[in-house]
């Protein structure tokens, strides 16, 4: 399976090498990425607000400025045909007066003013005569009333003008005007004439826009009538533009040409109903858009320099900031290597968060040298305190070997007043059996021998107490030398601290 760090679905140890990233970094270190993300987000949302509101002011000066060239560029084509139109009424006008007589007719139509302007110009007459300046070579049949121009003049109500066409004699781009002859309100024939569009193309063509674009000439049904390139003259809009063909309406849109993402607008020809023409003008969107992106390389590049200037700006303030900071640091890990010298204090020269922590700092290191003064003290006292509890264990322990040695003796000498306690009962006993067998003797001799042994049982009972008075001895004896020993053990743990 492919992994996509962009996805939310990130494995658990990302978070963990990013957790873990953050935590080691340092404290300054995390305010300065802070201030940097911070910088880098506020300046990138007043980036894309600010390109979104300058795109759409920039559209709408586009287009505003494209409709205005339209609109000039539309007003001189308009103006360019109705001086032609002119001329023709004029001419028709002076064919009317004059007369459809072949003299009058030259002279009419041979003016100066209309040969300069026309390549050619014509009457064809209600009975299908044709004459032209300059004269041209016709078939012999040819007769006007058939031809398209004729009758459209004939049935309009003003001059009409033609598409335009490849005329066969001069290869050249021409269009037809033709209006209608009347004397006396009668109607006498067409006059027209054949136009040159070359005025109409230098005006197209001159709009290049610097390179970035051009302009053409298209009809309302799509037919390209002027083209800076030849090949497409007269040709449907699809040709140019087979993909996303643009639909031909008076407004600005904005199309992917397959080539480079353009700009269109179209601007209809006013002032004539029979040329139902649309200037188109088009321009590049990297070109019309160009200004935005300068904009935002210079957004982004303050955003950069911007950065860069508070990371250090905000750096070297930190680091005067952090000194306080620092100064406890060193001195809380004085304390924690075991050689930091609780006399030093940490000097206030703030009343912030950073004062109040230093004096927190100093209080707790008051404390903590009081309290170890005072485990010293504690500790000198109770080494006096062992030194005497030594001593006079010392001085037990030798009186209880003198007991000791003592108990042995008294214990030696019950036990020979044991055996001789014994000896005694087994000599009574057998005084018994003689008293006994000589009941006879006297009773003097009787009260003797039991008083003798009421004296041994007597006897026998206090070296039975005495026994027990020993063991007990033996005992206690014991204990103080179990007591000997802690002692003997706290006075060393007192001597190391």
């Amino acid at each position: 399976m492919k992994f996509d760090w962009r996805s939310r679905d990130r494995p658990y140890w990302f978070f963990a090498v990013e957790v873990s990233a953050m935590k080691s970094l340092g404290f300054s270190k995390k305010i300065l990425l802070a201030a940097a993300l911070i910088v880098v987000v506020a300046f990138s949302v007043f980036i894309v607000v600010n390109d979104y509101r300058q795109r759409q002011s920039l559209k709408s000066s586009v287009k505003s400025e494209l409709q205005q060239l339209g609109t000039l560029t539309t007003q001189n084509i308009q103006t360019w045909l109705e001086s032609r139109m002119q001329l023709l009424q004029s001419m028709s006008q002076q064919i009317a007066a004059d007369g459809k007589e072949l003299p009058q007719l030259q002279r009419a139509i041979g003016l100066p003013a209309y040969t300069d302007s026309f390549q050619l110009s014509y009457f064809g007459s209600t009975d299908g005569v044709m004459f032209s300046v300059p004269s041209a070579n016709r078939p012999a049949d040819y007769d006007p009333r058939a031809r398209g121009w004729y009758k459209a003049a004939q049935n309009a109500p003003g001059t009409i003008v033609t598409e335009p066409y490849i005329a066969a004699s001069s290869g050249k781009l021409v269009m037809t005007m033709a209006t209608p002859v009347k004397f006396q309100n009668q109607f006498v024939g067409v006059a027209g004439a054949d136009i040159a569009l070359d005025n109409v193309t230098k005006i197209i063509n001159s709009l290049n826009f610097d390179g970035h674009g051009y302009a053409f000439l298209v009809s309302a049904d799509g037919k390209i009538l002027v083209h800076p390139d030849s090949k497409l003259v007269l040709k449907n809009i699809s040709e140019a533009y087979p993909t996303n063909t643009p639909k031909i309406t008076t407004g600005v849109t904005e199309i992917d040409s397959g080539k480079k993402p353009e700009i269109i607008s179209f601007t209809p020809v006013q002032g004539v109903s029979t040329a139902n023409w649309y200037v188109a003008l088009v321009l590049e969107q990297d070109s019309a858009y160009a200004m935005l992106a300068e904009f935002r390389a210079s957004a982004i590049t303050a955003m950069v320099v911007v950065v860069v200037v508070i990371i250090l700006l905000l750096g070297l303030l930190i680091r005067v900031l952090m000194q306080p900071l620092h100064q406890m640091g060193r001195a809380m890990r004085d304390i924690a290597d075991g050689e930091g010298d609780l006399t030093k204090r940490l000097a206030i020269t703030t009343q912030d968060e950073f004062g109040e922590l230093a004096e927190s700092f100093n209080r707790f290191v008051e404390r903590i040298h009081t309290s170890i003064r005072e485990v010293a003290s504690t500790a000198a006292q109770l080494g006096e305190v062992a030194t005497r509890v030594v001593k006079v264990s010392n001085a037990s322990m030798g009186n209880s070997d003198q007991q000791s040695n003592r108990t042995e003796s008294v214990a030696a000498a019950i036990n020979e007043l044991g055996a001789a306690a014994q000896e005694i009962a087994q000599n009574a006993a057998r005084t018994s059996q003689q008293s006994s067998d000589a009941s006879g003797l006297a009773s003097d001799g009787q009260n003797v021998v039991q008083q003798t042994i009421k004296a041994m049982n007597e006897l026998s009972g206090k070296i039975s107490e005495s026994c027990v008075n020993i063991e007990s001895l033996n005992g206690k004896t014991a204990n103080i030398g179990q007591i000997l020993e802690v002692i003997t053990s706290i006075s060393q743990q007192t001597n190391l601290l």
